[in-house]
């Protein structure tokens, strides 16, 4: 097994738990939209790949109901004993969280209607290798689906410059480790370029206000990255420290509104041969 979490660009711990937890609270609505979209229907099995703490194991598992089944996998202990506690206070009967590498499951090949990631491509890459595996975990007619950053809009209005240059920094921290924030880009193409049949798109934003805590994504972001960010000469420790000093100010203002990063969502259908 490839431990990729070695190459997953954002550091553990609990900060990155709690980040993760609220990511996925924060954009649940959104995934539940998809998910009509698709048209989950109850028996279905699905994969939710780099499910981390949460992942979409709420909204499949009321979906496919008690005769469906639904899997989380990720390889952060962490994460997946979080995953596995939220699973069991749930009651969700039919979910079960494992430990696997999702680049190289051992599950067998073509046994899910659905397979599903949210935002692996953005911090690991290896865009081809997640996509093959996914593809090849998929039943011919059904289902491959993938939600994405897409940093364009991301920002805080009104605008400030503390905020465009620790968000520039974390942009290129992405792109020096391997990775890539705007990934939700290119998922579309993806998509159609691997034979996918039906391919849909769908973007989904959220504005936040009140001193909401995601609007200090950026803040976490950049206690995540410190020291590649730090490392690669992004930023010097004082810049870095003084960035994420105003952008805690920026966020605690009630004048200030974020608008978060576009998260594409596609979804296409596995051919049928």
């Amino acid at each position: 097994m490839t431990d990729n979490s070695e190459r997953y660009l954002l550091a553990g711990g609990d900060a990155e738990l709690e980040r993760l937890q609220l990511q996925a609270r924060v954009w649940e609505p959104e995934a539940e939209k998809m998910l009509d979209h698709i048209g989950i229907e109850t028996g279905w099995h699905c994969l939710d790949l780099g499910c981390g703490a949460l992942g979409i194991l709420g909204p499949l598992s009321s979906r496919v109901g008690p005769a469906g089944r639904v899997i989380g996998v990720d390889l952060d202990a962490k994460q997946l004993a979080a995953a596995r506690t939220f699973v069991e206070e749930a009651e969700l009967r039919n979910v079960e969280v494992v430990k696997q590498d999702a680049y190289h499951t051992p599950f067998p090949r073509e046994s899910f209607d659905l397979v599903h990631v949210r935002f692996v491509f953005a911090p690991v890459g290896r865009d081809r290798d997640l996509l093959r595996e996914m593809v090849a975990l998929t039943k011919p007619g059904g289902i491959v689906a993938i939600q994405e950053p897409d940093a364009t809009c991301w920002n805080c209005f009104p605008q400030q410059k503390a905020w465009d240059r620790l968000k520039g920094a974390i942009l290129a921290a992405f792109k020096r480790g391997g990775g890539d924030f705007n990934a939700g880009q290119r998922t579309y193409g993806m998509l159609r370029q691997a034979g996918l049949e039906d391919v849909r798109i769908r973007a989904a934003v959220v504005v936040l206000q009140n001193g909401h805590p995601y609007m200090r994504l950026p803040i976490q972001f950049a206690t995540s990255l410190r020291q590649r960010i730090l490392d690669a000469g992004l930023l010097t420790e004082l810049e870095l420290d003084e960035v994420m000093s105003e952008c805690e100010e920026i966020v605690k203002n009630p004048d200030t509104f974020v608008m978060s990063f576009l998260v594409t969502q596609v979804w296409g259908r596995k051919r049928v041969d």
